[in-house]
């Protein structure tokens, strides 16, 4: 019974695996005749992968192997979907060949996230999880409606680039794990959550470009309001 309860949080862990497998399937298999349903398995991922460390604290059942599953799952669906993601827009060829930057970033983010003490109330450069996430919604978007930017295999490439090096990055990236809940020390979050809700409202799948703008210049308003007085 102890091994049970000890093994439920990775019950979830494993689907997020699972379902980053089953959305990598799909990516390849969808010949453009249907809508895409890839951000639907990265949803339900992402929602586990939530419930996955939720669960594990409130069961009390915390382990080493645990993180390491957690990891290794999140890399299948966070990071290795992404690279197939951008490759149904850019083939891995010639400067295609540069999204495979996408899952070398995304193992490199997680092995910084594993071995760090300072990401507890921020993140240390974009998290996998919010990339893939980004990254799921393109397919469907561009089935909804026609965008330039995205149409665009260049365009395609150059965002497959900048959150390679963005998960990578030094720049402080805003997490939502709460200390506590004045608006003073989470300012920043709570009109990410409130923009998000509105945006997702408003634009439903096309929001998540908006709600990365939105994330994006929160995190460098956030960075460098810290940074200033750091340096005071």
């Amino acid at each position: 019974m102890k091994w049970i309860r000890k093994n439920i949080p990775n019950l979830f862990t494993l689907g997020n695996l699972i379902l980053g497998v089953l959305a990598i399937q799909e990516v390849i298999l969808n010949n453009g005749s249907e809508p895409p349903k890839v951000h639907y398995y990265v949803f339900l991922a992402a929602f586990f992968d939530l419930l996955d460390g939720a669960i594990s604290r409130a069961l009390g059942v915390t382990s080493k192997i645990g993180g390491e599953l957690d990891s290794l799952a999140d890399l299948i669906t966070f990071g290795v979907l992404p690279t197939f993601i951008y490759a149904s827009f850019y083939p891995l060829k010639g400067l295609g060949y540069l999204i495979l930057l996408v899952p070398v970033s995304s193992a490199i983010r997680l092995a910084v996230f594993n071995t760090s003490s300072d990401q507890s109330t921020s993140f240390k450069g974009i998290s996998t999880t919010a990339h893939g996430l980004f990254a799921a919604c393109l397919p469907i978007i561009l089935w909804q409606k026609d965008m330039y930017l995205l149409e665009n295999k260049n365009i395609v490439l150059i965002i497959a680039i900048f959150f390679s090096f963005l998960m990578v990055s030094p720049l402080r990236m805003i997490s939502l794990k709460f200390n506590n809940s004045t608006l003073k020390d989470n300012w920043d979050k709570y009109i990410l959550l409130l923009g998000s809700a509105i945006l997702a409202i408003v634009f439903k799948f096309e929001s998540a470009v908006w709600i990365m703008i939105l994330y994006l210049v929160l995190s460098l308003l956030t960075h460098f309001k810290n940074s200033s007085k750091t340096n005071t």
